[in-house]
């Protein structure tokens, strides 16, 4: 393992020295950045084990963005190695055996992505997040390798790898086992992603039960596919409509009976329905119209009770929403005036006991009244109710939130100052006879910050004070703070430094309140306007109050980078 990590270092460092002296060549192009990252940390207590470390001692890691063009070639290149970090998932399985290598390669804490590029065809190599469509695919990072064809509107995609790699269970260390999960996910259409375009979309997951040489019985494999048709019609430059419509087909558990009746009748290739199996619809349609001073956006959603979605795989179902955003530009653009307003049900099957309706709404302002003066202002009031009538069991809950913020410049010949305070207030109130009092909470938050930019020499200071104050039916918790903060630039500007200091109180009723004080020094150097040296350290003072009486516990925290822009 040190030997590749050692060879990722030279490459690293060879390729940056390479970039050093291809300024003068335009037939090649290499552009990017590129760093190495250390962080050190250290907690002390005076009551050893009773505060737990936050942070590990150590992380260092690489991180490497970049990309070669060459004419009509690109090869955009992503790196992210983090040194001597190993995940749970880093074990030997009969289908893949142990080897650093392999190991490195399958550590989910590392990224290695490359997608070279020639006109219109494009490979994607190593760890990618195939973006196809809301409904099918985004949100998770997949191993493998795939491509993207785009001969004028034409589109042709398909990923294929690994999105989770298998674990042993192993009850001493109290680790849940899972199956290696592959998907695979292709598209065709026609039209560009930002105008009119008609999209066919498929994708297909399935858990591989031969990489557990211990399979328990609470662990299900899993697999679905799911089909769905993405399209937009631009209307002229001002109006669209776009939506999407999907349906999936998923089994909980593969080990399942089969069931021939079920429906759609898909190819046993494709798809073998389980007993665990179930199939539903979902979709997407959204009207929108954008003017030099109006705007208007109208989303309409439906998630069947039975959809899965494959590539996001914490949403929510069984519910249906509609939402309006209206925008305004008014006043010779000196104000803009944005607002929503929707409704959202659940329970659309009737499965569940009760049915619940959300109420959205809210509004932002924003006002330049002068060059000097500006004011911004935002209101939301979200509600929340099920269906039962009896009292006892009757949810129905109000959530009201707003705040306002005036901001005032003052330009001069010598300096450039800030005031900005801002007020915001959160209530909730639940109404339920039984426990609606426990649960209602009431916060209000103060915040005044001032700042100060010297002209003819950079220096630059800042400060801030808050007041937070939340009352619940448990007592009232009363949070103060104040910070200052400067920066100064030396040496023709090229070392940055800076200097902070806060100082918390925190207090619960008239109990003993705790104590904090956070310290922090920054300093940044650059060299030739490319690379970059950085340091930055805090050292954090906590003590405790009522909640945890005489503890107390200190933080020290060092980060530290050297990044160079190619």
């Amino acid at each position: 393992m040190q030997k590749i990590y050692l060879i990722l270092l030279l490459t690293f460092s060879l390729l940056t020295k390479y970039a050093l002296g291809q300024e003068a060549n335009n037939l090649f192009k290499f552009t990017g950045d590129c760093g190495l990252y250390a962080d050190f940390y250290n907690m002390d207590s005076e009551y050893p084990g009773a505060i737990a470390a936050r942070r590990p001692g150590t992380l260092s890691r690489m991180v490497f963005n970049a990309s070669i063009s060459v004419k009509d070639f690109s090869m955009p290149i992503s790196v992210i190695i983090p040194f001597q970090q190993y995940s749970s998932v880093i074990i030997n399985t009969p289908a893949i055996p142990n080897t650093p290598l392999v190991n490195f390669i399958r550590n989910p804490q590392n990224r290695v992505g490359i997608a070279p590029k020639y006109k219109w065809i494009q490979l994607l190599l190593g760890s990618q997040i195939p973006v196809y469509s809301e409904l099918s695919t985004g949100d998770l990072p997949v191993f493998g390798v795939g491509f993207n064809l785009t001969p004028g509107k034409f589109r042709f995609s398909s990923f294929a790898g690994t999105s989770q790699w298998a674990v042993e269970e192993n009850d001493d260390k109290d680790i849940q086992g899972i199956y290696t999960r592959k998907m695979y996910f292709t598209k065709v259409g026609y039209g560009h992603e930002d105008s009119s375009h008609v999209y066919l979309i498929g994708c297909m997951l399935k858990d591989d039960t031969s990489t557990l040489n211990f399979k328990p019985i609470a662990l299900m494999p899993q697999a679905g596919i799911s089909t769905s048709i993405d399209f937009r019609v631009n209307f002229g430059k001002r109006a669209y409509v776009k939506g999407e419509i999907a349906g999936t087909a998923y089994t909980r558990d593969t080990r399942a009976n089969d069931l021939p009746e079920f429906r759609p009748s898909l190819p046993e290739l494709v798809y073998v329905p389980k007993e665990s199996s179930r199939s539903d619809l979902a979709s997407i349609v959204t009207f929108g119209s954008n003017w030099k001073n109006f705007g208007l956006t109208a989303t309409g959603r439906y998630y069947g009770d039975g959809y899965v979605s494959l590539g996001y795989p914490y949403l929510q179902t069984d519910r249906a929403e509609v939402t309006i955003d209206p925008r305004f530009i008014l006043f010779k653009s000196k104000m803009q005036l944005s607002g929503s307003i929707g409704k959202r049900v659940n329970n659309l099957s009737g499965i569940r006991a009760a049915t619940t309706t959300q109420t959205i709404g809210s509004m932002n302002i924003n006002m330049q009244f002068s060059e000097k003066l500006s004011l911004s202002a935002t209101y939301a009031n979200y509600g929340f109710r099920n269906s039962i009538v009896n009292d006892t069991f009757k949810v129905e809950l109000v959530t009201i939130s707003w705040s306002i913020s005036p901001s005032y410049n003052i330009i001069g010949e010598k300096s450039v100052q800030n005031f900005t305070i801002m007020y915001s207030q959160n209530t909730f109130k639940d109404f339920n006879t039984v426990s609606g009092e426990l649960n209602d909470n009431d916060a209000s938050n103060g915040v005044f910050t001032y700042s100060i930019s010297m002209i003819k020499n950079p220096l630059s200071i800042s400060s801030l004070a808050s007041y937070f104050s939340n009352n619940t039916s448990y007592g009232k918790l009363l949070n103060k703070s104040l910070n200052i903060s400067a920066g100064y630039k030396f040496m023709e500007k090229k070392l940055n430094t800076s200097v902070g200091l806060t100082i918390a109180d925190n207090k619960l009723n008239d109990e003993p309140s705790g104590f904090q004080v956070t310290t922090i020094l920054g300093i940044k150097y650059t060299m030739k306007k490319k690379m970059t040296f950085a340091l930055n350290g805090s050292i954090n003072i906590f003590e405790y109050g009522t909640s945890r009486p005489g503890i107390s516990y200190r933080e020290d925290l060092l980060r530290t980078s050297v990044t160079y822009k190619i």
